[in-house]
């Protein structure tokens, strides 16, 4: 498929998968997303936020071995939590777009691990934009830019069929922590 053909074909098909503009709005949002992924996506959003505030209280000089052991167990939860609901993404993005051939060429990750580390830069970009540095805050704000670049070539690339993407499953177990 040319180029043109492919850019021809992509309205059609590329309402299957939300652009990065959405999900980014969905982490923003208050309100519960209508859309499955955009669901998912939010959850991935708070989780990480969470994240964020049990990495801090491991990090406080003055926490006690308790506070950290329990910030350590929230993490811990967090990432069963976390690895659960990318494993949930991949599937969902399988029912609604085709993940590729073996001719096609391969991308570094799935699509809910794209969408996992969007959410993580947006969490890191607005926690900094909240007390940091200003260049740290700028910094937060293009890896954020340009993950979401990244995402929507990706959408662009497996609704025009030129792109695949693995189809992993999390080596990490984490049964016990999820419960």
């Amino acid at each position: 498929m040319t180029d043109q053909a492919a850019e021809a074909a992509l309205p059609e098909r590329a309402a299957t998968l939300p652009r990065s503009a959405a999900i980014i709005e969905a982490f923003r949002s208050a309100a519960e997303p209508s859309d499955e992924l955009l669901r998912m996506a939010a959850r991935l959003a708070r989780q990480h936020q969470e994240q964020w505030a049990a990495e801090t209280v491991s990090r406080d000089p003055s926490a006690t071995a308790e506070q950290i052991a329990a910030s350590k167990r929230t993490i811990d939860t967090l990432n069963a939590r976390r690895a659960a609901l990318i494993e949930l993404l991949d599937e969902h993005v399988a029912t609604r777009v085709s993940t590729g051939t073996e001719q096609m060429p391969l991308h570094t990750e799935t699509v809910g691990s794209v969408i996992d580390r969007l959410g993580i830069a947006w969490v890191r970009a607005n926690n900094l934009l909240a007390g940091s540095p200003r260049e740290r805050a700028r910094q937060a704000l293009d890896q954020l830019r340009g993950l979401a670049t990244a995402y929507d070539d990706l959408v662009r690339e497996l609704t025009a069929g030129t792109r695949r993407v693995p189809a992993w499953r999390p080596l990490k177990q984490y049964e016990a922590a999820a419960s």
